[in-house]
């Protein structure tokens, strides 16, 4: 991600607005700085969990968290603000109103002095509860990076307008270091490492979270290197673009899906071990995730990183992988060990 959005010339400004001095990767510069405020704060409140972290960091930033359970909490929330003269909220189910708005953060003209300056209204309805715990980090990571320059006044997250906004996608990723702090993810550098045991971690230090958001930012987090991967049936780029052009096409001639790597999370340990991965490769036929995909699971192989190969040719280096394999609906995820 980093690499995509360092290009971008959105991100170089609010690097500039921060304060920050030049980089090749402006994008690392914000999350690092991002994270330096989070452990200060962290220190400065001595907190043990993730749970105690998200307050404290809440609490300093200056906001507070009311979550909408219903459309009553809605009505209710938008009541009492607008009562204190904060007339922004009257807007508050129009901007909450998409199944992509998880979120939104409202500076306060109307508060007492002693008052948190921000309210940070976040949408727990139906689906949209799963997501609470990133969304409150998201919001968080905007007045973490709040410039003099007020970027943040009336903040919508993840909207379908932002999902390909460079600035939101940044801040999607400093919700995912603050979220799951590797400070505060409980594990050993020798422990082993499963899903069982992912899930664990989950309940120990971040029980709010969904377990998607979580078994992500734990994996990222963890000593030892890991790799993630979600597969599903699904088409190359370039068959993806040829299928929209040839909407039409008879199937005789379509191309058909097959069982690929679409979503790949490989963590720093893992790449500070010089191990690699790419999504989008097809799933080897004799992976334990094929195999799982086809017949169920859950299931574990020893396998190598060298099955991996491209229609060109092209190969992962050998490396033995403990490879766990669970099925979901319409995909496989897996955890892939290094054996390094």
């Amino acid at each position: 991600m980093s690499s995509r959005l360092d290009s971008k010339t959105q991100i170089w400004r609010l690097a500039a607005d921060l304060g920050l001095r030049a980089s090749p990767s402006p994008s690392r510069s914000i999350r690092d700085l991002a994270i330096k405020r989070i452990k200060v704060i962290a220190t400065k409140f001595q907190c043990t969990n993730l749970t105690t972290l998200l307050s404290a960091v809440a609490a300093e930033m200056g906001t507070t968290f009311v979550e909408i359970h219903s459309d009553d909490d809605l009505r209710r929330i938008q009541a009492e603000y607008v009562g204190k003269g904060e007339k922004a909220f009257a807007n508050l189910d129009d901007e909450l109103r998409g199944a992509g708005d998880f979120a939104i953060t409202i500076r306060r003209i109307r508060g007492e002095p002693w008052e948190p300056p921000f309210v940070s209204a976040i949408d727990c309805r139906g689906g949209k509860q799963y997501r609470s715990y990133f969304s409150k980090w998201h919001e968080l990571a905007h007045l973490l990076t709040l410039t003099p320059q007020m970027r943040l006044v009336f903040r919508r997250t993840h909207s379908e307008a932002a999902i390909h906004d460079p600035e939101e996608q940044l801040m999607d990723a400093i919700a995912a270091d603050g979220g799951f702090l590797r400070d505060f993810i409980a594990t050993h550098p020798d422990s082993a490492i499963s899903f069982d045991r992912i899930q664990q971690i989950k309940e120990e230090c971040c029980p709010e979270a969904s377990t998607q958001a979580a078994t992500i930012g734990i994996v990222k987090a963890l000593p030892l290197p890991c790799i993630l991967v979600e597969a599903k049936l699904a088409l190359r780029k370039h068959e993806r673009v040829g299928m929209q052009q040839l909407a039409l096409a008879i199937a005789e001639i379509a191309p058909s899906p097959v069982l690929r790597a679409v979503q790949v999370t490989v963590n720093e340990a893992a790449r500070e071990a010089g191990v690699s991965f790419h999504r989008q490769w097809r799933v080897p036929s004799s992976s334990v995730i094929a195999r799982v995909f086809a017949e169920g699971g859950p299931a574990k192989a020893t396998e190598d990183l060298s099955w991996w190969t491209t229609s060109d040719g092209s190969r992962l280096e050998p490396c033995a992988v403990v490879v766990e394999a669970r099925k979901g609906w319409d995909s496989v995820q897996a955890l892939l060990l290094p054996q390094i």
